[in-house]
């Protein structure tokens, strides 16, 4: 019974040291809300697009869909994540904001960032808002998505219009794999970045939620 008492102490004396450190922690704004916009808004169109443009690829036998149905989504969720990243470009010029654009800098940390991954070093290497292999990462997704989309342009006009493009990759049949090359990139890269979001840094994703990330305060002693 004395030992339950202790450890019950013990675990109250925990609480309040945590409820203490909480309420000291600092919450800087860290995403605005365009970004955040643009981040829950081109996930939820970038999964509709990705699911349709599977099942037109190559429809699943096991379900049901009507096909037209399911060309129709694929269409108006295409052009909602076009709206959404043409919000994500808009708010970065309008702000100044480099930060999706990676430098020389970000190429050079990206081993040594891989290398803290697989647990060859103890800290990762200095980084801006977010780290390299963040940046290559976010901006790779937005120019890959923006090639697909004037694929899928030309191949949705069947060479009425955008025949340039058509002639340049080299005709249907390899257009159609190209765009199927880039889901396949999207669909290894995005469960990466759920789960580097959910045991990396967990205050990043509180603040593509709210606005702000907290941050435990400086240590002066």
């Amino acid at each position: 019974m004395k030992n339950m008492k202790q450890h019950a102490n013990l675990n109250k004396s925990i609480l309040r040291q945590l409820i203490k450190r909480a309420t000291k922690d600092q919450f800087i704004p860290f995403q605005s809300i365009w970004v955040r916009v643009f981040h829950w808004g081109f996930a939820f169109s970038l999964t509709v697009v990705i699911l349709t443009g599977l099942e037109l690829h190559k429809p699943a036998s096991f379900i049901a869909l009507n096909y037209g149905n399911v060309l129709m989504n694929h269409i108006v969720f295409s052009w909602l994540a076009l709206g959404f990243v043409a919000i994500r470009i808009a708010d970065a010029l309008i702000r100044q904001d480099h930060s999706l654009i990676p430098g020389f800098q970000d190429f050079k940390r990206f081993p040594k960032l891989m290398a803290y991954y697989f647990f060859l070093r103890f800290y990762p290497p200095p980084s801006r808002k977010y780290n390299s292999g963040q940046l290559l990462i976010y901006f790779s997704w937005i120019f890959l998505f923006l090639v697909a989309s004037l694929l899928g342009l030309t191949s949705y006009w069947q060479g009425q219009h955008l025949i340039f493009v058509w002639r340049m990759v080299g005709g249907f049949q390899v257009l159609r794999w190209i765009k199927f090359t880039i889901c396949i990139y999207f669909l290894a890269t995005i469960p990466l970045h759920i789960y580097l979001s959910l045991t990396e840094n967990i205050s990043r994703l509180q603040a593509m939620i709210t606005g702000y990330e907290r941050k435990p305060p400086p240590n002066n002693s």
